[in-house]
């Protein structure tokens, strides 16, 4: 059913769409209360479109609107599309109309889906829903309301004509609370179960066998005796493993049964944001499926026969954004948490578990829903992501997926929303305990396959870069947690029944099939061979071959190790600074570590790297860097490696409460909290080197500004251009994201003190005005320059000196 374009409702949601974001949030929500339900259903279209712009439209800026430069409309909008808000309570009434649906765009759903269907295979969870008109001939989706709107809302982040800034903090922007609000609402966290749509029948739903249609189905034309029944009907979302063990339902009943219904929501959602977000490049073994579609076929990725395909990058060349790694990354993190929330099975033959229908999905939405998507998502941004730092956000979202270990507490995912504090499970090494090998197996092509597409990548970069040297020890430090890589061994010798080689003198294990021609290959298990293409070779992580590739790791390893010492014992000669370098750093200290805390840095993170790698793959390094792995600072190497000192806690808005783990380690000292003052720094009392008047007028003046013009100095401090980084040097917050709390901090302080502003308190330091004393008097002996002169010249430094630092880190970002 379309919208009629005559409806006065329709002319009353156009009219609000020229007001401001905060009255036409307000006039819509009257409408929707005080309109009924047949008059709503024309004008439903209309307002979803107009919000996630659709097509070539902007929309209502969802993506770029950030609570600190917009907190009214931030609000607003926030509750305007609440799960329980008076719009989703109107798509929850409209999707219990079975005959009525609404038409999203064929050319909108992800390439390979696309292509799936024009070569007359059709996904379960678009069939039935595949429509033509036909007098036009053009394709389009039939969806009810509540999977019309989720299409739309995925779609956003992936549409081509939306640009968006990239997001320094998720939680600052309303796009990220907007998922982050429905994921918890229909994926929760609790045992508790979603809140009933509001007196509607149950939803339906499709068989979940694929469809096959003839090809002319998704041409310009239809033949009438093809097409589907026009009235809607709903497909699982899950395989047929799983559907057995529900209670089955005949494929023409027109409703679900309750306990269905209960988990509809849920599927649906993850079913729509894996397929916008994790499917928008084709596969291996899509692509050997469907030779005519539009993208090229290219040969398995580590097949002896594998040769690069010049012109595939022409065809398949989607790449996501940042921001949608990190939306990505944040769906990741919770499905790990949603998934462990589900209560441990134990199974009796003297009694019959009954499983709620919300549990069994906990158990089986990521294998069944986003672990194949994932794979194939994650294969080709290693394989086609830049050469820069940016890649650090796509190398944490693998390492999030193959840690699922981390995220077992759902407490721990309501504290990694602070950005100022860092995530409480990245700064442990626990024993992987032997409960997680099953998860190991089932996935075991995400620890050692993308640890091969990993490897080409570092042999292009240049590990004496502080980036690039991290993201290498980040990996080696995950493999290298205790028991990982002997569970990884041992998933590939039961995975493919291959033989354990002799030990060799360097105390290192093969698997036979490193030596075995491709025919005798053993074949790859039914769970793994899904997720790539017909005739791949696996390649075992702890083979020769790999072995060889390791080896010529360490060598690289050691070569910039090498370069990093060499220029840490070349000391430059003294030599006199001049006076306007030296007046720049008197007045503007920049509170970046300096360069030798990154060399020092640079260096443990090599030196870890050698570490870590000898001991996954055993083997021996050379006898002058057995006892060079670390450096000598063991304070460097504590603040970097061992940073969980603190006690146990739990952070609340009023600070972190110690829990009963956290107390037993105060008592006994096991752990203790480093109390240092972190307020704000502009707070701090007044000392014996300042002048107090100064400082009450300086701190006075600077509130003004931050208060009068927060909006427009957080927007100046997030720009990534040469003005942005101006900016940054000096509106820079007193905590730098680099920077974590040690002190026990309200969260309100600590979100404060991340908030970029204006300090000049440093001018009120009697040293400071010694110093602009001196200036000045030379500056009038010499120039016979005067107070304004003085002025002007003073602000020509500063914005000089702003100037240089971009430079200097814009080069740094594209040097990395």
């Amino acid at each position: 059913m379309t919208a009629l374009g005559g409806s006065s409702v329709v002319l009353q949601v156009q009219g609000t769409f020229s007001k401001s974001l905060p009255h036409r949030c307000r006039d819509l929500e009257d409408i929707i209360r005080t309109t009924s339900i047949k008059e709503l259903r024309h004008a439903l279209p209309y307002i979803i479109e107009n919000m996630f712009g659709f097509g070539n439209e902007n929309g209502w800026g969802i993506d770029k609107i950030d609570k600190h430069s917009h907190p009214q409309e931030f609000d607003c909008l926030r509750r305007f599309l609440a799960p329980d808000s008076p719009l989703l309570n109107l798509i929850y009434r409209l999707q219990g109309e079975i005959y009525l649906s609404y038409e999203f765009p064929f050319k909108y759903l992800p390439a390979p889906t696309r292509h799936m269907m024009e070569e007359g295979m059709v996904p379960a969870f678009f069939v039935n829903k595949l429509q033509a008109q036909g007098h036009t001939g053009q394709t389009f989706l039939s969806l009810g309301a509540f999977e019309y709107f989720m299409f739309h809302l995925a779609y956003c982040l992936v549409n081509p004509s939306h640009s968006c800034p990239s997001w320094a903090n998720l939680y600052d922007y309303l796009y990220p609370n907007i998922i982050d609000s429905y994921i918890s609402y229909y994926l929760p966290l609790d045992n508790k179960m979603i809140p009933p749509m509001p007196n509607v029948p149950s939803p339906v739903r499709s068989p979940v066998s694929h469809y096959t249609v003839p090809s002319s189905y998704t041409g310009h034309s239809v033949s009438p005796s093809t097409t589907p029944p026009r009235h809607r009907t709903r497909p699982s979302l899950f395989k047929s493993g799983f559907t057995a063990v529900q209670k089955p339902h005949v494929q023409g009943s027109p409703v679900l049964d309750q306990t269905e219904a209960e988990t509809w929501r849920s599927e649906t959602l993850l079913q729509v944001l894996a397929e916008f977000w994790l499917n928008q490049n084709p596969a291996d073994n899509e692509k050997a499926s469907f030779p005519h579609a539009s993208f090229p076929m290219r040969y398995c990725r580590y097949s002896p026969t594998y040769q690069p395909d010049p012109f595939a990058y022409l065809f398949d060349s989607y790449m996501p954004s940042l921001n949608q790694v990190k939306m990505v990354r944040l769906l990741v993190k919770y499905l790990h948490f949603f998934t462990n929330s589900a209560p441990s099975v134990i199974t009796s033959p003297y009694q019959t578990t009954i499983h709620h229908p919300m549990e069994e999905f906990k158990r089986t939405a990521v294998p069944q829903i986003i672990q194949k998507k994932m794979y194939n998502f994650l294969g080709h941004a290693f394989e086609r992501w830049p050469l820069d730092s940016s890649f650090r956000m796509v190398l944490e979202t693998w390492l999030s997926y193959v840690q699922p270990w981390r995220y077992t507490d759902p407490n721990q995912y309501y504290q990694s929303k602070d950005s100022h504090r860092p995530d409480p499970t990245d700064l442990r090494e626990k024993k992987v305990d032997e409960r997680w090998f099953q998860f190991i197996e089932d996935n075991l092509l995400f620890y050692t396959v993308m640890f091969q597409h990993f490897l080409p990548r570092v042999f292009r970069l240049d590990l004496s870069s502080p980036q690039s040297a991290y993201m290498l020890y980040r990996v080696t430090k995950v493999l290298c947690l205790p028991s990982l890589a002997e569970m990884i061994f041992r998933a590939e010798s039961w995975s493919y029944r291959v033989t354990r080689m002799p030990m060799s003198d360097l105390g290192a294990s093969y698997l036979s099939s490193d030596h075995l021609p491709p025919h005798l290959l053993p074949p790859l298990p039914p769970h793994l061979a899904d997720l790539e293409a017909p005739g791949f070779q696996y390649v075992p992580l702890f083979g020769e071959r790999m072995r060889v590739q390791i080896c010529e790791l360490i060598n690289q390893l050691i070569q910039a190790r090498e370069v990093i010492s060499s220029a840490q014992q070349v000391t430059p000669k003294p030599r006199r600074r001049s006076f306007a370098a030296w007046f720049a750093s008197i007045l503007f200290d920049s509170k970046h570590y300096s360069e030798v805390n990154d060399s020092k840095k640079l260096l443990l993170h090599l030196n870890q790297s050698l570490k870590n790698l000898s001991e996954i793959f055993k083997i021996t390094l050379p006898d002058e860097l057995q006892d060079m792995t670390l450096p000598a600072d063991t304070s460097l190497q504590n603040s970097l490696l061992m940073e969980a000192t603190t006690p146990d806690c739990i952070e609340t808005n009023h600070g972190p409460v110690l829990t009963e783990h956290g107390r037993y380690q105060v008592v006994n000292g096991l752990r203790k909290f480093d109390i240092t003052y972190q307020g704000d720094p502009d707070l701090q009392p007044i000392r014996s080197f300042e002048n107090a008047t100064l400082v009450r007028i300086l701190h006075q003046f600077c509130s003004f500004i931050n208060c009068q013009f927060c909006g427009q100095i957080n927007s100046l401090y997030s720009r990534q251009d040469l003005i942005g980084r101006m900016a940054q040097v000096y509106l820079a917050p007193p905590l730098r994201p680099h920077q974590m709390l040690k002190s026990p901090t309200s969260k309100t302080t600590a979100e404060a003190l991340c908030q970029p502003r204006l300090s000049l308190r440093f001018l009120a330091s009697y040293q400071t005005l010694i110093y602009l004393g001196i200036l000045y008097i030379f500056l009038r002996m010499w120039l016979g320059a005067g107070p304004m002169e003085f002025l002007i010249i003073n602000v020509f430094v500063c914005l000089l000196y702003a100037f240089l630092k971009a430079l200097m880190s814009s080069r740094s970002v594209v040097s990395s």
